[in-house]
């Protein structure tokens, strides 16, 4: 290596430990102008128990009943939380970038006229005002007046952000006012039928029209659509003129149970591509967007368990499938290993067993006849696939598959009489040779 590199290298070296022990022993320490800034109030958040908030929107009143935060006025109803308590931690940790005495009129910092007034009370009854005016040049303060202070301060531009919004998004916005996780059933009422679900130790069951397994995962959705969707706006504060709105008699009704008690949700006329709904608990009329509609809009074949067959893997000792390439026999030996028993001149070879089980616990039907008509039992009656899986009590299962109808197979199992509509896919991958599971 030539010498000048050398140098070179050592130079990068020594610049390269240099930055790493400066900024190691900088890092920590707070940026010289950040450590000036000054707390704008001495207390914490759980010390404030009211709030105002007015501006071009409107003025709003809040009052802190209990935990949670309610709004008093210009509306009676709840407060959304979230929003609420980050307006409250944004004041109790609030600090001022800068303070200085303004030479010019207060009309220059926006606050001859305030974009918002925030009066809020703590614990004791001490109160406190804050003007915001305009954003500064940066974007990331905004000029305010705070109490009878003569000077204007800059404060984080986020106080603005949160507390210049309209009422409704102030206010709680819940479909229900419930929590999802303590749901115990639900019961959708539309011009079709009724659906009722039914939570059992913690599995759900249909329970109208029919008593079938549910789809877990597709009740768990409309389970959370209920407790954590959001309305989009307020058209009423008051239940005066129900027919003008559809929910006189309702185009749907959902009704979450818990232990105790039931929620209704109304759904009427479509507005748009909003619909118009209410909560029976309470007396504002909102609408819904189409999105929130269809979460809620659910079918009984939406809520119903499409699996072919439910069974544990690690239960099966054995499978016999007969395919268009012939007859496979495997069973499950000593360390869970999977080996052939036919045909003979594969026999004894370790297979993946998961090619074979997979396939039969991952299939979903996208129709389900509870009485299938002739036509489809005379496809299932002629198997291009039939599968048996024998359990460790012996108990076997048969699964027959037809060859494709279209671009459907239909199958039937012993564990039920239903016959399941299936996509042709499932015949390519039950479709191997005995060569095609080897390890």
């Amino acid at each position: 290596m030539k010498k000048s590199t050398l140098i070179v290298v050592a130079v990068a070296i020594a610049l390269g430990a240099f930055v790493y022990f400066y900024d190691s022993k900088h890092s920590i320490a707070p940026p010289p102008e950040e450590a000036s800034w000054k707390p704008a109030f001495a207390l914490n958040a759980d010390q404030i128990t009211g709030l105002t908030l007015a501006s071009g929107n409107g003025k709003t009143v809040f009052a802190k009943q209990g935990n949670s935060w309610q709004i008093t006025q210009p509306v009676t109803t709840r407060a959304d939380q979230t929003s609420i308590s980050g307006i409250v931690n944004d004041l109790s940790s609030a600090k001022i970038r800068r303070s200085f005495a303004p030479t010019d009129s207060l009309s220059k910092y926006g606050l001859a006229q305030s974009a918002v007034t925030i009066d809020f009370q703590q614990k004791g009854g001490v109160e406190h005002t804050i003007q915001l005016g305009d954003k500064d040049f940066s974007g990331n303060v905004v000029y305010a007046l705070i109490d009878t202070s003569k000077n204007v301060d800059l404060l984080p531009v986020s106080l603005l952000n949160e507390t210049d919004k309209p009422l409704s998004q102030l206010r709680d916005r819940s479909l229900l006012e419930l929590n999802g996780g303590e749901i115990t059933g639900i019961t959708v009422d539309d011009p079709s039928g009724t659906i009722a679900v039914t939570k059992e130790s913690s599995v759900w069951k249909l329970a109208k029209p029919m008593e079938v397994p549910a789809d877990s995962s597709a009740v768990d959705s409309l389970a959370s659509a209920l407790s954590t969707d959001k309305f989009t706006d307020v058209v009423s504060e008051s239940p005066d003129d129900l027919a003008k709105y559809g929910l006189t008699h309702p185009s749907m009704s959902v009704t979450a149970a818990t232990k105790g008690r039931e929620f209704h949700l109304l759904v009427g006329k479509k507005n748009g591509d909003n619909y118009y709904a209410r909560d029976t608990t309470r007396p504002m009329i909102f609408e819904i967007s189409s999105t929130v509609y269809d979460a809620l809009n659910k079918k009984f074949f939406d809520l119903r368990d499409k699996s072919i067959l439910h069974f544990d893997p690690a239960t099966v000792t054995a499978v016999e499938i007969h395919n268009a390439n012939g007859a496979i026999q495997c069973a499950q030996g000593k360390d869970d290993q999977w080996t052939i028993l036919e045909p003979a001149a594969n026999e004894g070879k370790a297979i993946q067993s998961w090619k074979i089980l997979d396939p039969l616990q991952n299939a979903r039907a996208k129709q389900i006849y509870d009485s299938p008509p002739r036509a489809i039992l005379e496809h299932v009656a002629k198997p291009a696939i039939e599968v048996i899986l024998t359990d460790k009590s012996g108990k076997k299962t048969t699964v027959d598959i037809s060859a494709a109808a279209g671009d459907s197979v239909y199958a039937r199992t012993t564990a039920g009489p239903e016959v399941y509509e299936l996509n042709t896919q499932i015949l390519k991958d039950l479709g191997f040779k005995a060569a095609d599971l080897l390890m």
